[in-house]
């Protein structure tokens, strides 16, 4: 089964335990349809966002 991904467009496999819980109708093939790169890439700029913020009074 290859999936699109939603950001970048490209095709990929899910993980064996992706499918077994798409085949026993746990999850949906919509709630995996971001690829391994893509997932990364949005977990990085999380946290890369996560360090811009400060609770710092910008005043002092």
């Amino acid at each position: 089964m290859e999936i699109r991904c939603k950001h970048c467009g490209e095709y990929f496999c899910p993980c064996n335990d992706t499918l077994d819980l798409i085949a026993e109708g746990y999850i949906s093939s919509d709630s995996v349809n971001t690829c391994d790169d893509c997932w990364d890439m949005i977990q990085l700029s999380e946290y890369d966002l996560e360090e811009s913020f400060s609770d710092a009074d910008p005043g002092l």
